[in-house]
């Protein structure tokens, strides 16, 4: 390994430590906002870590065909190190500025939503709802009508031809039937 291949190494090596450190706050910002322990958290934290690995193996590939040196560990520490003790507040004060304006946009973008295709359609079924009762009604009066149309013939035989007191129960079915054919309707009102 040549001295330009060490020194690219080196200021990849310190920068991927830098990397770390910011991915290790924006992961922590993103999935640890609570500080609890569930299972699911072991399994992202691994993943992480992998994920970390892959990422600085494919750096130390590129730079140096993945020679492994002892000073590769001392240039992530530093730059991790440098990471924490200079730029932490600053990335994060700029991370939470950018999930604040992603929380603000997602917030705009659920109210557009609401406004433009949610309140309208609420507003057409309930149009769709209050015409289908409308014509339920319409329709059970008109029934109602013709029905009494067709009975009234009937009316008149069982008042001339029926005894009176086969009226009164006919009646009285005629009365029990009228009320369960109204609460049916008064159901669609």
């Amino acid at each position: 390994m040549t001295l330009t291949e060490q020194f690219s190494t080196m200021i990849a090596m310190t920068l991927m430590g830098g990397w770390i450190g910011m991915a290790l706050s924006t992961y922590h910002r993103l999935i640890h906002p609570k500080k609890k322990w569930h299972w699911i958290m072991i399994v992202t934290d691994i993943l992480f870590w992998i994920v970390q690995g892959l990422l600085i193996f494919y750096v130390l590939l590129s730079v140096n065909q993945g020679e492994i040196r002892f000073y590769i560990f001392l240039a992530l520490a530093c730059g991790y190190a440098a990471y924490k003790a200079l730029l932490e507040t600053l990335y994060e004060r700029i991370l939470n500025g950018v999930i604040d304006l992603f929380d603000r946009f997602a917030r705009f973008i659920k109210r557009l939503l609401n406004l433009f295709f949610v309140q309208p359609t609420y507003f057409l079924l309930k149009l769709l709802f209050r015409f289908v009762k409308m014509i339920g009604r319409i329709l059970s009066m008109m029934s109602l009508f013709l029905l009494s149309i067709i009975l009234f013939p009937f009316k008149l035989m069982v008042r001339w031809f029926i005894p009176t007191s086969w009226k009164i129960h006919l009646g009285q079915l005629l009365a029990k039937s009228r009320e369960t054919l109204m609460k049916w309707t008064d159901k669609f009102r």
